[in-house]
């Protein structure tokens, strides 16, 4: 049930998906993907919310995806100053981490704006057959690139290429 709430709010992302999410953390309160409710904020441009949200979670979540999102949000708010802090505590992290760390560094790669790098490590994950590309049609996070064609290619590549998108993330029940 929590899931086809999940799966569900990810494909209205912009009407009531945020309602949908307080339904979720209402109904969970541990609710293990935290970070839906975040994006769901930043695309609606509400990111006082996200950054809101984004305060509790700090204190349930591991490092790595706080300073993740941290990044994304402020600089899909226009906050490069503090989105290249996070990002750079984030690369700190990765450095002395003994995890592997792709997830976390494309969320903030795409809300740092670092086109190239998102592709690169995209690229890397469809050769290592990662099954961080399954979701590429799906996530909010991946709106910005949609038109860039090395991402479109990818789409292609991993058999996610949907003719009928517009730009933005989709959703297959």
């Amino acid at each position: 049930m929590v899931e086809l709430a999940i799966n569900q709010g990810l494909s209205e992302i912009g009407g009531g998906s945020t309602e949908r999410f307080r339904a979720v953390r209402e109904m969970d309160p541990n609710f293990p993907r935290p970070g839906a409710f975040i994006e769901a904020y930043v695309q609606k441009g509400q990111f006082a919310d996200a950054l809101a949200e984004l305060g509790k979670w700090h204190t349930y979540s591991n490092a790595q995806w706080y300073w993740s999102y941290l990044a994304y949000v402020c600089g899909r708010s226009g906050q490069q100053a503090q989105a290249q802090r996070a990002l750079a505590r984030l690369e700190h992290f990765a450095r002395h981490s003994q995890s592997d760390l792709p997830l976390p560094l494309l969320v903030a790669y795409v809300g740092t704006d670092r086109k190239d790098e998102v592709i690169a490590l995209l690229q890397k994950a469809y050769s290592e057959h990662s099954n961080s590309v399954v979701t590429l049609n799906v996530e909010p996070h991946y709106d910005p690139l949609r038109g860039d064609s090395r991402f479109q290619d990818l789409l292609q590549r991993v058999g996610l290429a949907d003719s009928n998108t517009n730009g933005k993330s989709t959703s297959k029940p």
